[in-house]
């Protein structure tokens, strides 16, 4: 078998966001975290408090294609209100105005009030969200939609719930998920990056030092579930299945994706020479992963040493 797993290494590398871009995104988002706390200062109220959320905490954004943005998350806790009834507190729109009112003429484009969030985009390629949210009784995080008011959401429990599953499983977890976002966007698969997230972390495979064969056992158990029950529950509140309402046709083309990605990556790790290996991987991933070069002539570095023992797996390959 061709010794494709540094190859994996370098794609990691390519789609991983650049110490550049990411201070690029800290500089915008502490620099409209210090606008909002003045408009709040200015306009008499309670000084909010920031939680930085999703893939970007996470470690687990990539680099987008082409022009598409990345999207980053900087969740709003507004104070004062959490010891009052939901009734008695500000309107879902009320606040949303709050927040575009802050952030307006910060960047060139208009601030955007989408219904889950005012949306800040920046000339870069990026733009931050600003979710906002009160604590209910100061503990139940409720997320202000401005179609559907103070609904069930918890950002900060979604991240610590999948940091607990990297701290039980290790880093090719983190790997496993933006190898299958980097897919969904070369693919264009109708998947989202929270579905990925969590389909990932609840049926990871661990195998050392190979992430091509994590990848393909991990993948096998995400459609062995998805056959069963087609289903992708939320592990914190509100606890929604992320799938619900999706149509039969959807359903199909997401396992038809999967099960085309997983046999490519088998070729991959069947073929001895690790060009035509690579060239499988390219051809589901794109051009951001490595060519690699052909076996003629050099076979020493490039093929696995054959022993009668497996290959070691961490949990016994078995899902988190």
């Amino acid at each position: 078998m061709a010794d494709i797993n540094k190859l994996f290494e370098t794609f990691n590398d390519n789609i991983t966001l650049t110490s550049a871009k990411s201070d690029d995104v800290r500089t915008g988002r502490d620099a409209l975290r210090e606008k909002i706390k003045k408009w709040f200062k200015d306009n008499d109220k309670l000084q909010p408090d920031f939680c930085w959320q999703g893939s970007f905490a996470m470690k687990t954004t990539i680099n987008p294609l082409g022009d598409k943005e990345y999207d980053l998350d900087d969740g709003i806790y507004l104070n004062g209100h959490s010891d009052k009834e939901i009734s008695g507190w500000p309107s879902t729109t009320t606040v949303h105005g709050w927040i575009k009112d802050a952030v307006d003429g910060h960047t060139l484009e208009s601030p955007i009030d989408k219904n889950t969030c005012v949306r800040v985009v920046y000339a870069k390629g990026y733009h931050i969200d600003y979710p906002i949210y009160i604590l209910e009784n100061g503990v139940n995080a409720r997320l202000a939609h401005k179609a559907n008011g103070w609904i069930e959401s918890d950002p900060k429990e979604f991240k610590n719930w999948f940091i607990g599953k990297v701290n039980s499983h290790g880093e090719q977890l983190r790997r496993i998920v933006k190898y299958l976002k980097a897919w969904k966007d070369f693919k264009d698969v109708s998947l989202k990056g929270i579905e990925i997230t969590i389909l990932v972390a609840n049926n990871i495979c661990i195998y050392e030092g190979r992430d091509e064969e994590a990848l393909k056992r991990t993948l096998n158990q995400i459609i062995d579930r998805l056959e069963v029950s087609f289903e992708c529950l939320k592990p914190v509140a509100p606890f929604e299945n992320l799938f619900d309402g999706i149509s039969q046709t959807k359903k199909n083309n997401i396992i038809n994706a999967l099960k085309f990605l997983k046999s490519k990556v088998e070729l991959a790790i069947n073929e001895d020479d690790q060009l035509k290996a690579s060239e499988y991987m390219i051809e589901v991933f794109g051009s951001r992963f490595p060519k690699g070069t052909s076996n003629d002539g050099d076979k020493t570095n490039k093929v696995f040493v054959q022993t009668s023992a497996p290959g070691v797996l961490k949990h016994d390959g078995r899902s988190a």
